[in-house]
């Protein structure tokens, strides 16, 4: 009997069993030959699970090999010479996955678009970003050639690594080594680890010992790309002759589609519902000042990427400003608005700049003026006034949030004597009847929750728009179902001309860390825009400014809540019984507070309780009025000095009969920094609540823009506010669409590590669809 052991050295896994051809040439006794398998080869393990890693983290890896001998060289080891396997560099996640939309409620001018949650890929997702366009596409796709070769014909050795970037910003990202022979997949792995970039696509276009070339498509980006470039450093030709050619070459420039649009709807709840000055944003407000006179001429030019612009002129059109902007290389288009600049200003325009499509380096940074050429060096001197600068302002808008946003209405019962009795809600299809004007907050939270379901949240305030009055603020969350309103029935409320009705409430709120918020801010509704308003307006300065929108009728601010009051605003003034404005008493305040008060506001100095006919803000003068007062008798006083620098507001008093003395009327001393009592403002920990009843108005109340003046300041300022019409969770809706034209839509989401690729695209017709089923029917 013989027998063998064959073991396989040098073949990996398991290999076919042996076979025999049969025994005609053995001799012996019933000779038999039998092959049988010992142990079943086998791979072994091959990888090896790594955990807890750090998410966001780059983790590279290197192997080495061990036997009887001792340890062998990492694989990193003869990289520089051409050899060995590249380092691996992988991050513990990556940019998420695509998502999915469909179509919700669609009208002649508005869609709702629902979004699933896409894989996260180990990243929590922090926004996503919807983008529309008229067109069948998205614009053509970016496309470059990286060629690399040998001059000589040898074969090439070594590693490469590509770097997209630019240097100047500080803002470029370099792929982790690449060995010159791995396949277009291994390149594009590499390659879309970029946070800057979109998906990537390469592909191999030649695949020669001494030369290579790909192509490599930018799928996803619109617009321009920026600079990509190879890294070489670490290649050469098996010939020892240092000759190693790269090129990266343009083959196709991206275009941006025809009504194009984009939007971003944002996952952190405490933050988002609001606009902030960022140091990126894709909306930017450039605004032109000057002191004394108006500027009639002289231009100036503006940078970006360290570039400048040609010269724009102070009276530029909007096609003047498009044409400079979209002039710098890494701008594909641009949306400019110009309006007339607010009084003060003495520049003709201001401008509001929206940039298309997608920024080469990642969010669109902030237009900067250059300070050698502000009506200087190559470009026209400004004619008119003193003192030119400019401020740029990029406005982040994070209002729409992942969560939709909640329904804001006043239930509110108005009477010009006490008011009583009962009324009656309806929610969809259900109602509640006998509802009590003594009704608490949480009793209508309970009546409300019946009818609505459990996340409905309410306040009671007091209301005397009438004379007596009672209002509870109720919020709910939104829904796609234009049924689901809050409806009022008021035919048993008591009291003279006694009334109920459900209205809108539109919620805004000044915010800061350190509630050291300051500077103005505008409100916008419906393309009509207040005047610069104070983030710590008064409750009188805001309702005047919004009764005169002409889409806005009756407004009341909401007020505080049961038990709560509102607080005045505490300033310094200069108090001086001589001093008269057009024949009326009046006092000074440094600075310019006609964004902060107006006619009508309450004004408490010393013991007296006045009002305020009207607010004029002054430049100083010492020859005259309240800067006569300054310079003549606290000329050494900070007073005085500041009110050199930042002028003065006179606060002319509404008469009030007798002739007002404030010593000894008002117990009041004459003085320059006298402590007074103005208007009413409702606090909050971190800033101002300035919400208010919207009780008529043919605006759109959901077509809101809250927008920071240039003056805006504090420690992370925000303006948070939510027009009164909810939104279904996980809904983009789409408004202002062009009955005649088709749209596509698609959507994708964005982590710490970039943009994932794209949702399915949806094509979208706005038309009118059939109106819903009446609630209900009333007997009169």
């Amino acid at each position: 009997q013989f027998r063998s052991l064959i073991t396989y050295l040098s073949n990996p896994d398991d290999v076919p069993l042996l076979r025999h051809y049969g025994t005609s040439n053995l001799k012996g006794t019933t000779v038999s030959l039998n092959i049988r398998e010992k142990v079943k080869g086998s791979f072994g393990q091959h990888h090896v699970a790594v955990n807890g890693l750090e998410e966001g983290v780059i983790y590279a890896g290197r192997i080495y090999a061990e036997n009887e001998v001792g340890v062998g060289p990492y694989t990193t080891a003869s990289q520089t010479y051409g050899g060995g396997i590249y380092p691996m560099a992988r991050s513990a996640s990556s940019p998420p996955g695509p998502g999915s939309l469909a179509l919700g409620i669609v009208t002649k001018s508005r869609a709702e678009v629902k979004f699933t949650k896409p894989s996260t890929n180990g990243s929590d997702i922090r926004s996503y970003k919807f983008e529309w366009t008229t067109s069948s596409t998205f614009g053509s796709l970016a496309q470059v050639n990286a060629r690399v070769s040998c001059s000589d014909g040898s074969e090439i050795l070594g590693f490469v690594r590509f770097i997209y970037g630019n240097e100047n910003l500080s803002r470029t990202e370099t792929s982790v080594p690449i060995d010159i022979r791995s396949k277009a997949v291994g390149i594009s792995q590499a390659l879309n680890t970029f946070e800057l970039l979109n998906e990537i696509e390469v592909t191999t276009i030649i695949n020669e010992t001494s030369e290579l070339e790909w192509a490599i498509s930018f799928l996803f980006d619109v617009g321009p790309i920026g600079s990509l470039s190879l890294e070489t450093e670490n290649l050469r030709c098996q010939s020892e002759a240092p000759v190693v050619y790269s090129t990266i070459t343009p083959t196709s420039v991206a275009s941006i589609p025809e009504d194009y649009g984009s939007r971003e709807i944002f996952t952190d709840n405490m933050l988002c519902g609001s606009v902030n000055l960022g140091e990126f944003s894709a909306v930017q407000y450039l605004t032109l000042v000057a002191s004394s006179d108006a500027v009639t001429g002289g231009s100036y030019q503006l940078m970006l990427d360290g570039k400048s612009s040609e010269c724009i002129s102070v009276a530029a059109s909007e096609p003047q400003m498009k044409e400079a902007i979209e002039g710098f290389e890494h701008v594909g288009e641009v949306d400019v608005t110009a309006t007339a600049a607010p009084n003060g200003s003495h520049f003709p325009f201001q401008y509001t700049i929206m940039f298309k499509g997608t920024y080469a380096y990642g969010d669109w940074p902030a237009l900067q003026v250059n300070p050698s050429h502000f009506g200087a060096g190559e470009c026209d001197p400004f004619v008119g006034g003193v003192d030119h600068r400019a401020a740029i302002l990029p406005i982040r808008d994070e209002s729409l949030c992942l969560d939709g946003a909640d329904n804001t209405v006043a239930i509110v019962a108005d009477s010009l004597t006490s008011v009583g009795g009962t009324f009656e809600i309806s929610y969809g299809y259900g109602f509640s009847v006998g509802v009590s004007l003594d009704t608490s907050a949480s009793e209508m939270k309970e009546i409300l929750a019946q009818l609505i379901g459990p996340n409905v949240q309410v306040t009671k305030h007091n209301h005397d728009d009438m004379g007596e009055g009672v209002a509870w603020a109720v919020t709910y969350p939104g829904s796609s179902n234009r049924n689901d309103q809050i409806r009022v029935v008021d035919t048993f409320a008591t009291g003279r001309n006694a009334k109920v009705n459900a209205y809108p409430i539109l919620a805004i709120e000044t915010y800061s860390q350190e509630n050291d918020s300051i500077g103005d801010f505008r409100i916008v509704i419906d393309g009509e825009s207040t005047a610069p308003l104070s983030h710590r307006a008064s409750q009188v300065k805001i309702l005047q400014e919004m009764h005169l929108l002409n889409g806005v009728g009756k407004v009341n601010m909401l007020g505080p809540t049961d038990g709560d009051a509102l607080s005045s605003i505490q300033l310094s003034a200069l108090v001086d019984d001589s001093f008269t404005a057009q024949g009326l008493k009046a006092i000074a305040v440094v600075g310019d507070l006609t964004s902060t008060f107006s006619s009508g506001d309450q004004l408490m100095v010393g013991t007296c309780d006045l009002v305020i006919k009207s607010i004029l803000h002054k430049d100083y003068d010492a020859t005259q009025s309240a800067g006569y007062l300054y310079e003549s008798l606290y000329s050494t006083s900070p007073e005085t000095a500041n009110a050199k620098t930042l002028g003065y507001s006179i606060l002319q008093i509404k008469p009030s009969g007798a002739t007002l003395h404030f010593l000894p009327g008002c117990s009041q001393e004459d003085g320059v920094n006298e402590t007074i009592q103005v208007g009413s403002v409702l606090n909050t920990d971190n800033g101002v609540d300035h919400s208010m009843i919207i009780k008529s108005h043919t605006a759109d109340l959901d077509d809101i823009e809250i927008i920071p003046e240039r003056n805006w300041r504090g420690t992370a300022p925000r303006i948070f506010f939510k027009p009164p019409s909810g939104l279904a969770p996980h809904t983009f809706t789409m408004t202002g669409m062009d009955k005649e034209k088709k749209y596509m839509v698609r959507a994708s989401a964005m982590n710490s590590h970039g943009h994932g690729p794209p949702s399915n695209a949806l094509e979208i017709s706005p038309d009118s669809t059939v109106p819903s089923a009446p609630t209900s029917v009333l007997l009169f």
